[in-house]
């Protein structure tokens, strides 16, 4: 299965299901942390949760419609990024991403966004990334800032979480630009 070493210690592998329970262990560890943003955490609960959104992910990697990958420090998983259904139309894509809270500030995020961002323009060719984050996601936030995206909009009162409406900044990265910030694979 597809499998990405970003450096040494650090790679990227798409999530299969003999890595259920450690994704969910990792959930369970973060869940508190994780809900704040993302609703999910509160509901995947069970490792047949888990399993079964392992199983459509690999459906999709099969149909190249996108997937989700396991983010790997030595080993040991630590979140995950991913990437959502492609337009092929109009050749963008979505991305989104988690990391446990332990593993945060330490530039992994960062790594892995660089190595999805050079698989989406230079294998899949498309030609725009996009990325959301919570208003009030400061971290998820500075990913996009940090990797030269552009903040293009606000999704006014986007998202529902804990009975409260958040909006949500919309950033984007065009291929081009991505060249020009010296973010191509070298």
């Amino acid at each position: 299965m597809f499998k990405h070493i970003i450096e040494p210690g650090l790679h990227l592998q798409i999530l299969e299901k003999r890595h259920a329970q450690e994704v969910l262990n990792m959930i369970e560890k973060n869940r508190s942390y994780l809900a704040e943003w993302l609703p999910w955490a509160e509901t995947t609960t069970k490792v047949e949760h888990m399993e079964g959104f392992i199983e459509t992910e690999l459906h999709r990697f099969a149909k190249n419609n996108g997937f989700t990958s396991g983010i790997f420090i030595e080993n040991q998983f630590c979140g995950c990024i991913g990437i959502h259904p492609i337009n092929w139309n109009d050749r963008h894509v979505s991305i989104g991403y988690w990391l446990g809270e332990d593993f945060q500030g330490k530039g992994i995020m960062t790594k892995a966004n660089k190595a999805i961002h050079n698989y989406i323009f230079d294998e899949l060719d498309l030609n725009k990334i996009h990325i959301q984050a919570c208003a009030g996601n400061v971290k998820s936030q500075t990913i996009p800032q940090r990797l030269g995206f552009t903040q293009e909009g606000i999704l006014r009162q986007y998202q529902l979480l804990n009975g409260v409406y958040h909006d949500h900044f919309v950033y984007g990265l065009l291929k081009e630009e991505r060249t020009n910030l010296g973010l191509e694979e070298s």
